[in-house]
């Protein structure tokens, strides 16, 4: 299956992949998924760290979203009235408009041979998958310098019918894909949802695979 290049920025991308991260099961197990064919897919952000120290995978040591998001919005309006709002806008935007497709395609690409689909609204699947956003940090890019950015998140399986009745969860940390978009001479990554972006297609990937190789036991 052909993607539409949905990372594709301006004319010409490339893309290097860096995974790092580290997923794992920390309780129950994937048997009750074999033998469905369609799961339920939502994404929560309630409870969110952000990272902003030196340290590139200085997991929980950050600020609470809330105050990261004022903040920034603060000092962008100071600089430049407006400017605060709309990337406060585009901050909660990016995940619907980007983070949350990107997920959802590289996880049903990696299912595709098993016959499974993951969707959002799929209240007729069985189970649902609750994609908990828990850390995330940024990075930047302001030519000289760099860092990439990177997201944790934690993923539970359960009832579509009551989420109460959690069937197994899977912990996934420091998930990074490094993303570079040429265009003509020029390397870059200045947009912060084009690089969280990645880190959710690198998730969608990881999280497939690890379920694909969970069903096929």
């Amino acid at each position: 299956m052909k993607r539409p290049g949905i990372l594709l920025l301006m004319a010409v991308f490339m893309i290097s992949t860096v995974n790092l991260a580290a997923q794992k099961l920390t309780s129950g197990s994937l048997d009750a998924l074999k033998g469905e064919k369609t799961l339920n897919v939502m994404f929560e952000y309630s409870n969110i760290t952000v990272g902003n120290a030196a340290n590139p995978f200085a997991t929980g040591k950050g600020t609470p979203e809330k105050e990261y998001v004022d903040k920034k919005t603060s000092d962008l309006n100071a600089k430049n009235p407006g400017d605060g709002d709309r990337w406060a806008q585009a901050w909660k935007d990016d995940r619907s408009r980007l983070f949350q497709p990107a997920f959802l395609q590289a996880f049903n690409e990696k299912l595709e041979k098993q016959g499974v689909v993951g969707k959002e609204n799929g209240s007729d699947a069985k189970y649902t998958l609750l994609v908990k956003t828990f850390f995330v940090d940024p990075g930047w890019n302001i030519g000289v310098s760099k860092k990439e950015a990177f997201i944790s998140l934690l993923i539970d399986i359960v009832e579509t019918a009551d989420h109460s009745k959690v069937i197994a969860s899977v912990e996934m940390k420091n998930v990074l894909k490094k993303v570079q978009v040429s265009y003509g001479d020029m390397t870059f990554d200045f947009a912060v949802g084009m690089r969280l972006q990645a880190c959710y297609d690198q998730a969608g990937i990881s999280f497939g695979k690890f379920l694909s190789k969970g069903l096929s036991k």
